[in-house]
């Protein structure tokens, strides 16, 4: 009996090892029955009508967001708060996109990928990511942005033409500036195509709507590099003892150089800038300071025969002076004198000076004492008695002035008539011309050696101024053309 007892206890005590495992086990499994449930609860609750875990759109995390949290995390990167027009020189105009009437389809893109993951288990998210992508598509209302970029301020620049200006000496060319004149229908155009494409960010350059100045540096450059050319060219007028320069601003003032290079020069500027050298330079026709060998000082008076002096021809160096211009090339010229045949209105080379045009080389006739001399370098190298015109007439009287020798010729017939009447027709050996109206200086052989004293008075020539045989030869000899003769009472 006892023996059955202890038996029953023993079976009785190997089935307790069994019994811990299984309660552990089961224990363990309503735990996580229990987190699971609390966790299908708490998913349940925070995914409810949200994205669930691991939802990318585009690339962006919308796990746990709501529907309008999405749609407004897209509106916000699709269409930015401003419209920004980039101007020409860099600075912006800003436009708030809400005046553009904007609308955007992305909250019902949003939407479908919305409705197409909230049907799903949100814990079937942890284990498989989902990735969509989306382009939103946004609208605006053209009339509004018609009239909101007329409506704009894009600046009040006006265009500058690029312009030559003289500076240091010298032309430049200043750059035309790009003011802020635009083509507000191109401008709109472009803006409505960059807004079509998503495009929020516009160079306003890119649509080609600045309206560009009339003038280009390259437009100038013709008459820049002639400009130049005609300021650096330098005429000179040679007057024997100085120059006159013309050239630089003198020049300028005078031509007017057109976008293509090419020359106009004012004839009437020309005209006056020769007068003035004639003003200044002319001696023909004037009186005349002179230290006469006996008399001393005295002034030469002016007569219709004396023709002595520089007389320049204002019409042919006017015209000679717009040749050289249109040249436009440097050249050193004498002006144009006047010319009567042979004989030009000329003095002595080398004689003239700022104060006289005689010079130390000339025939001096003293006509009251009847004496010829001549100086050569300021040295008398001769002198004689001469006969001048008859002083009884004044047809026959010879006139007071500075003449010049131009013309010699020997075996000279003189033919002519005056004003009284009178006539001869003779023959000299040696002819000295100092007029235009044939007074010269010649040999008188029919008189022989009477010469000088008050001959003139009651038998003096016809004008001329008689000499002997071996003066007028000495004359024809040994002085120069173009030598001044003073003639004075």
């Amino acid at each position: 009996m006892a023996t059955k007892t202890a038996t029953k206890r023993q079976k009785k005590t190997k089935r307790k090892p069994y019994i811990i495992p299984l309660i552990l086990t089961i224990c363990i499994l309503v735990l996580i029955i229990a987190f699971l449930i609390t966790a299908l609860v708490v998913g349940n609750s925070k995914y409810k009508n949200k994205f669930i875990p691991n939802t990318f759109i585009n690339d962006v995390n919308v796990s746990g967001q709501s529907l309008s949290e999405a749609v407004s995390l897209f509106e916000s990167l699709d269409i930015p708060s401003d419209l920004v027009i980039i101007k020409h020189d860099g600075s912006t105009v800003s436009i708030p996109v809400k005046n553009l009437g904007f609308t955007s389809d992305t909250s019902d893109k949003v939407k479908e990928i919305y409705d197409k993951v909230k049907t799903e288990k949100w814990y079937k998210g942890i284990f498989n990511e989902k990735h969509f992508t989306i382009k939103g598509n946004s609208a605006y209302d053209s009339k509004k942005l018609e009239s909101t970029l007329k409506s704009t301020d894009f600046g009040k620049e006006k265009n500058k033409n690029a312009e030559i200006v003289f500076q240091d000496n010298k032309y430049i060319i200043k750059d035309a500036v790009q003011g802020d004149e635009l083509d507000i229908d191109k401008l709109i155009k472009y803006v409505s195509s960059q807004l079509d494409e998503g495009n929020f960010n516009i160079n306003a350059v890119d649509s080609g709507c600045y309206i560009e100045p009339k003038v280009k540096s390259e437009n100038l450059k013709a008459q820049f590099d002639k400009l130049n050319q005609m300021y650096s060219m330098k005429i000179e007028y040679d007057f024997d003892y100085t120059t006159e320069t013309f050239t630089g601003e003198k020049l300028m003032d005078m031509v007017k150089v057109d976008k293509k290079g090419n020359v106009t020069v004012d004839k009437d500027k020309v005209a006056k800038y020769v007068e003035t050298l004639a003003k200044k330079y002319d001696t023909y026709n004037t009186e005349r300071k002179f230290k006469a060998t006996l008399q001393g000082n005295i002034t030469v008076p002016i007569s219709d025969d004396a023709r002595y002096g520089w007389w320049i021809y204002k019409d042919e160096t006017c015209d000679q002076l717009l040749d050289l211009i249109k040249k436009g090339k440097d050249a050193k010229v004498e002006p144009i004198y006047y010319q009567d045949g042979s004989f030009v209105y000329t003095g002595m080379k080398g004689a003239r000076t700022a104060d006289s045009d005689i010079g130390n080389t000339y025939i001096e006739i003293d006509l009251t004492n009847q004496t010829l001399w001549y100086y050569k370098n300021g040295k008398k190298l001769w002198e004689c008695g001469i006969v001048s015109g008859q002083t009884t007439s004044a047809a026959r009287t010879t006139l007071p002035g500075v003449y010049k020798l131009w013309d010699k010729q020997t075996n000279f017939r003189m033919k002519s008539s005056n004003s009284d009447g009178e006539r001869w027709d003779t023959t000299c050996s040696y002819w000295n011309n100092v007029s235009l109206c044939g007074i010269g200086l010649h040999d008188s052989q029919w008189r022989g050696t009477a010469v000088g004293g008050e001959i003139y008075k009651y038998n003096g020539s016809h004008g001329c101024i008689n000499m002997t045989l071996e003066s007028a030869k000495y004359i024809y000899d040994n002085v120069e053309y173009d030598t001044p003769v003073v003639m004075y009472y």
